[in-house]
């Protein structure tokens, strides 16, 4: 189970980092060239993994802050609590490389082993194609496909919508609740109605590797499961 975690810490999180990509600068900085391996990892350690594959062998710098999604949580760890998630094997990993002078530096930027993944927060900006943003609302209809303590997967057609989830809501016919009480209630495979401020629609190359085309965040009106009837609205 992952740590001191909350949706708002992530949802604070992604928005700078949207801020901070659709706000130009008077400086641009140089972007790293980023590319796609599998490998197998042979050590972890607390500032670095060390790789091998036919193409990519060597250390790739990990220290720093990473979004983490298991099958149980999604939250933001610092690298010597996350690499604790990470195991030697088979894994694919985003790696970016940057030359100063003489020197070449790989930094690991995205890493996908089994159900866990990790992205680094930068990384965002880079994989966002488009921020939705609305003050009344947006909504989505789709299927339950996974869901952990603090997010669900829909299933859309085909593409996977995570919704970062939590805190406290006012369930029809019962008062306020909060979502911990109610999770049990919105079951794999349910279909749902959710009315949203917030979707990150991501490129393709984010999908093909960690498998989710969108994130959703920021309630308005209500979240509806079609199939029980059992319907929130965000306090």
């Amino acid at each position: 189970m992952l740590k001191n975690i909350t949706p708002l810490v992530l949802v604070a999180l992604i928005m700078s980092v949207l801020v901070y990509t659709y706000v130009s600068t008077a400086v641009p900085k140089p972007k790293p060239k980023l590319e796609v391996y599998e490998v197998t990892i042979t050590a972890v350690t607390n500032t670095t993994i060390e790789v091998t594959s036919e193409s990519l062998t060597g250390e790739l710098i990990a220290r720093g802050k990473w979004i983490i999604m298991t099958s149980e949580s999604i939250g933001l760890l610092n690298w010597s609590e996350a690499m604790g998630y990470v195991s030697e094997g088979s894994a694919t990993v985003i790696v970016g490389t940057i030359v100063r002078g003489n020197t070449t530096y790989y930094i690991l930027i995205g890493l996908k082993q089994g159900d866990v993944s990790l992205i680094r927060p930068c990384a965002l900006k880079h994989y966002a194609r488009r921020h939705m943003h609305t003050k009344t609302y947006m909504s989505i209809k789709g299927e339950i496909s996974s869901k952990g303590e603090n997010f669900l997967v829909l299933d859309r057609n085909g593409n996977k919508v995570l919704v970062m989830i939590g805190g406290e809501w006012i369930k029809a016919g019962e008062g306020e609740v909060t979502w911990s009480e109610v999770a049990n209630e919105f079951r794999v495979g349910d279909t749902l109605r959710i009315f949203y401020h917030n979707l990150l629609i991501l490129k393709s190359e984010f999908t093909e590797v960690f498998g989710i085309s969108a994130v959703i965040w920021g309630y308005s009106g209500a979240i509806i499961n079609m199939d029980t009837g059992t319907a929130l609205s965000k306090i």
